[in-house]
Protein backbone atom coordinates (compact mmCIF):
# COMPACT_ATOMS: atom_id res chain seq x y z
CA UNK A 1 0.00 0.00 0.00
CA UNK A 2 1.47 3.42 -0.97
CA UNK A 3 2.36 6.30 2.23
CA UNK A 4 0.08 8.63 3.26
CA UNK A 5 1.37 11.48 3.88
CA UNK A 6 -0.42 14.24 6.08
CA UNK A 7 -0.08 17.96 5.22
CA UNK A 8 -1.79 21.07 5.94
CA UNK A 9 -3.73 22.79 3.96
CA UNK A 10 -6.31 25.76 2.90
CA UNK A 11 -9.72 25.37 3.83
CA UNK A 12 -9.95 26.07 0.04
CA UNK A 13 -8.57 22.93 -0.65
CA UNK A 14 -10.66 20.84 1.85
CA UNK A 15 -13.96 21.74 0.27
CA UNK A 16 -14.65 19.78 -2.73
CA UNK A 17 -13.95 16.54 -1.20
CA UNK A 18 -15.66 17.38 2.24
CA UNK A 19 -18.86 18.31 -0.81
CA UNK A 20 -18.18 15.44 -2.79
CA UNK A 21 -17.91 12.87 0.56
CA UNK A 22 -19.99 14.69 3.29
CA UNK A 23 -23.11 16.28 0.85
CA UNK A 24 -22.70 14.72 -2.25
CA UNK A 25 -26.06 16.68 -3.34
CA UNK A 26 -26.16 19.82 -2.19
CA UNK A 27 -23.80 22.91 -3.61
CA UNK A 28 -20.73 23.80 -2.40
CA UNK A 29 -21.08 26.48 -0.58
CA UNK A 30 -22.73 23.96 1.97
CA UNK A 31 -19.22 22.76 2.70
CA UNK A 32 -18.12 26.08 3.64
CA UNK A 33 -17.82 26.09 7.66
CA UNK A 34 -18.11 29.13 10.28
CA UNK A 35 -14.71 29.08 11.55
CA UNK A 36 -13.01 27.55 8.23
CA UNK A 37 -11.08 30.48 8.37
CA UNK A 38 -10.41 31.24 11.61
CA UNK A 39 -6.21 31.47 12.58
CA UNK A 40 -6.28 28.19 15.04
CA UNK A 41 -8.29 26.31 12.59
CA UNK A 42 -6.63 23.20 11.28
CA UNK A 43 -7.08 21.68 8.12
CA UNK A 44 -5.08 18.62 6.91
CA UNK A 45 -5.20 16.62 3.72
CA UNK A 46 -4.33 12.83 3.60
CA UNK A 47 -2.12 12.29 0.16
CA UNK A 48 -1.08 9.06 -1.33
CA UNK A 49 1.21 9.58 -4.79
CA UNK A 50 0.59 13.48 -4.93
CA UNK A 51 -3.44 12.41 -4.93
CA UNK A 52 -5.61 14.24 -2.24
CA UNK A 53 -7.38 11.45 -0.70
CA UNK A 54 -8.65 12.77 2.89
CA UNK A 55 -9.34 15.47 4.54
CA UNK A 56 -10.42 16.92 8.14
CA UNK A 57 -10.51 19.84 10.11
CA UNK A 58 -10.13 21.12 13.49
CA UNK A 59 -11.72 23.97 14.72
CA UNK A 60 -10.64 25.39 18.77
CA UNK A 61 -14.57 25.39 19.51
CA UNK A 62 -16.74 24.15 22.55
CA UNK A 63 -19.51 21.66 22.36
CA UNK A 64 -22.90 23.30 22.36
CA UNK A 65 -24.43 24.75 25.68
CA UNK A 66 -20.58 24.39 27.08
CA UNK A 67 -18.09 26.67 27.58
CA UNK A 68 -14.96 24.86 27.86
CA UNK A 69 -11.86 27.02 26.32
CA UNK A 70 -9.98 23.96 26.29
CA UNK A 71 -11.79 22.36 23.97
CA UNK A 72 -11.67 21.46 19.94
CA UNK A 73 -14.19 20.11 17.40
CA UNK A 74 -13.54 17.94 14.15
CA UNK A 75 -15.47 18.57 11.21
CA UNK A 76 -15.33 17.85 7.78
CA UNK A 77 -13.70 14.76 7.96
CA UNK A 78 -13.92 12.96 4.70
CA UNK A 79 -11.95 10.20 2.63
CA UNK A 80 -12.58 9.70 -1.14
CA UNK A 81 -14.97 6.14 -1.15
CA UNK A 82 -12.35 4.26 -3.30
CA UNK A 83 -9.88 5.22 -0.36
CA UNK A 84 -11.72 4.27 2.26
CA UNK A 85 -10.65 1.19 4.70
CA UNK A 86 -6.83 2.21 4.50
CA UNK A 87 -6.24 3.52 6.85
CA UNK A 88 -6.17 7.35 5.57
CA UNK A 89 -8.92 7.93 7.94
CA UNK A 90 -7.31 6.93 10.70
CA UNK A 91 -3.82 8.71 9.68
CA UNK A 92 -5.56 11.83 9.79
CA UNK A 93 -7.42 11.54 13.16
CA UNK A 94 -4.62 10.86 14.77
CA UNK A 95 -2.87 13.71 13.81
CA UNK A 96 -5.60 15.99 14.65
CA UNK A 97 -5.58 14.73 18.00
CA UNK A 98 -2.06 14.72 18.16
CA UNK A 99 -2.74 18.83 17.06
CA UNK A 100 -5.46 19.38 19.79
CA UNK A 101 -3.07 18.07 22.63
CA UNK A 102 0.30 19.67 21.22
CA UNK A 103 -2.33 23.32 21.54
CA UNK A 104 -3.06 22.01 25.44
CA UNK A 105 -6.41 21.10 24.09
CA UNK A 106 -8.48 18.91 26.52
CA UNK A 107 -11.36 17.58 25.08
CA UNK A 108 -12.06 16.67 21.07
CA UNK A 109 -15.37 16.58 19.99
CA UNK A 110 -17.36 15.97 17.34
CA UNK A 111 -21.20 15.27 15.44
CA UNK A 112 -20.19 11.89 14.30
CA UNK A 113 -22.06 9.75 12.27
CA UNK A 114 -23.56 7.27 13.20
CA UNK A 115 -22.14 4.65 10.48
CA UNK A 116 -18.54 5.69 11.64
CA UNK A 117 -18.94 4.46 15.21
CA UNK A 118 -16.80 2.17 15.69
CA UNK A 119 -14.28 3.76 13.78
CA UNK A 120 -14.73 7.12 16.70
CA UNK A 121 -14.92 4.52 19.45
CA UNK A 122 -11.44 3.10 18.38
CA UNK A 123 -9.91 5.97 19.17
CA UNK A 124 -11.91 6.49 22.41
CA UNK A 125 -14.23 8.76 21.63
CA UNK A 126 -17.62 7.69 23.31
CA UNK A 127 -21.38 8.81 22.57
CA UNK A 128 -22.98 11.77 24.77
CA UNK A 129 -26.87 11.88 24.83
CA UNK A 130 -29.35 10.72 21.98
CA UNK A 131 -28.87 10.06 18.23
CA UNK A 132 -29.83 12.83 15.81
CA UNK A 133 -30.56 13.50 13.04
CA UNK A 134 -28.60 16.02 10.86
CA UNK A 135 -30.56 17.63 7.73
CA UNK A 136 -29.04 16.65 4.09
CA UNK A 137 -26.85 14.43 6.37
CA UNK A 138 -27.96 11.72 8.39
CA UNK A 139 -27.90 10.25 11.66
CA UNK A 140 -25.28 11.74 13.72
CA UNK A 141 -23.95 11.14 17.55
CA UNK A 142 -21.78 13.88 20.20
CA UNK A 143 -18.63 12.19 20.74
CA UNK A 144 -16.26 13.15 22.98
CA UNK A 145 -12.72 12.63 24.14
CA UNK A 146 -11.11 13.25 27.24
CA UNK A 147 -7.49 14.39 26.68
CA UNK A 148 -4.97 13.84 29.34
CA UNK A 149 -2.18 16.82 29.69
CA UNK A 150 1.31 15.39 30.70
CA UNK A 151 2.27 16.65 34.16
CA UNK A 152 4.25 19.73 33.80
Amino acid sequence: MPEVIIRLIPAEEARPLRGAILRPNLPLEKSVYPGDDAHDTLHLGAYVMDELVGVASVFHQPPPGESLSAAWRLRGMAVRTNAQGRGYGRALLEHCIAHVAKQGGTLFWCNGRTSALSFYRSFGLEPRGEEFDVPDSGRHFVLHLRINQPAP
